[in-house]
């Protein structure tokens, strides 16, 4: 039903309850088939063993599927060209002009920006771990990010553009296919890539890296954009805060959570008690990771779900007393209980090397500055 509801356009009108319900129901025909609920005789051990063999070739068929995905082409192009990669070089441009709104932009400047948000993860990776970016390896996706490119600016009639940002069907098919770019960037071009690396081989490798990298890898692109204000809404570029740091977006929560659950099912350094994919082969694995940003993005755009990690972070906030905003003065507590108020005329003067206090006024640290009043000579 969902697939038919998304092509009349009227899955808007659907409230997220009978989504769920829906759901619901979808989840439980199975169970009920098996256990003879719909008249049919109760599952016996041939039946059982049967409806394994199904979910099993379901869950190949659905690995394999994602796997090939990497290399699908252009079709009727002389050479190859990455599909995945014109799909996403058309999403980022058409966010690109979308903020633009009725401005114009040099065209040099609006390639480099371009370039930024749709490769900018992966380079990223790259330079982490001193190698040349993936996408410079051939020319599959510098073809597939030109044509994706004239498509959205030069285009005559500007079609391509006005199908993505006014056809709403349009806007949510692009998001599942970049949804398999996702799930590739943060195993294969992500953690994988890290695995692999040469400059690793003396230290045994490192966790910490492929959990960044993979974070990196999966939504870089979009944090180097926001840092450096190559959105599109504004000519002029500036460092600044990224915005996805201050109030992180479903984006970087996914990117992050989905590479630090790649890591803990794979456990390629046998960190943890058990073994190296022990749960589910490596392909398995990286469908799994695929899969959760296909529910993540169905929960997002069909059932209206704003934060569908929020629960999970806000648990975790919780146990590791971690709050939302940090640092700030401190109130009192057992510290002034064990040794008092004294002290506290030093908390704004770092010593020597210390923190961010490199840069010191020595009448500040000596206590040597004059009362504010009357002004000498």
């Amino acid at each position: 039903l969902a697939p038919i509801l998304v092509l009349q356009g009227s899955w808007m009108m659907v409230s997220p309850r009978m989504w769920g319900i829906l759901l619901a129901v979808c989840a439980m025909v199975p169970l009920a088939s098996s256990q003879g609920w719909f008249g049919g005789a109760s599952a016996t051990p041939k039946t059982e063993t049967r409806e394994l063999e199904m979910y099993e070739a379901v869950a190949e068929n659905f690995t394999n599927f994602f796997l090939t995905a990497e290399n699908w082409r252009i079709p009727g192009l002389p050479v190859f060209a990455s599909f995945l990669d014109l799909v996403l070089t058309l999403d980022t441009c058409a966010s690109y002009r979308r903020h633009q709104g009725s401005k114009k932009h040099p065209w040099l400047q609006v390639l480099f920006a371009c370039m930024i948000g749709t490769f900018g993860g992966t380079t990223a990776t790259a330079v982490f771990l001193g190698e040349t970016p993936g996408w410079l390896h051939a020319g599959s996706s510098p073809i597939a990010f030109a044509i994706g490119f004239w498509m959205i600016f030069c285009c005559p009639g500007d079609l391509p553009y006005k199908m993505l940002t006014r056809q709403r069907w349009v806007e949510l098919l692009f998001g599942y296919i970049n949804s398999i770019s996702c799930g590739h960037a943060i195993t294969s071009w992500g953690q994988d890539n890290v695995l692999n690396n040469v400059h690793l081989e003396r230290c045994g490798g490192s966790g910490p890296l492929m959990v960044l990298c993979g974070t990196v890898a999966g939504c870089g692109g979009g944090i180097l954009a926001a840092w450096m204000h190559m959105g599109g809404a504004t000519e002029d570029w500036a460092f600044s805060t990224p915005p996805v740091l201050k109030s992180p977006s479903i984006t970087v929560r996914t990117a992050f959570m989905t590479s630090l659950i790649y890591y803990m099912i794979r456990n390629p350094h046998s960190y943890f008690g058990y073994g190296t994919d022990a749960f589910v082969s490596h392909n398995h694995a990286k469908a799994i990771i695929w899969l959760i940003w296909l529910i993540i993005l169905t929960g997002a755009e069909l059932l209206r779900v704003a934060e569908p990690w929020q629960p999970l972070t806000s648990f975790l906030g919780k146990v590791l007393q971690c709050p939302a905003l940090l640092g700030g003065a401190p109130e009192d507590g057992i510290y002034e209980k064990l040794f008092g108020q004294a002290g506290k005329e030093h908390v704004h003067v770092d010593a020597i090397l210390a923190g961010f206090g490199f840069k010191k006024d020595k009448q500040k640290a000596q206590g040597l500055t004059k009362p504010e009043g009357k002004k000498t000579k």
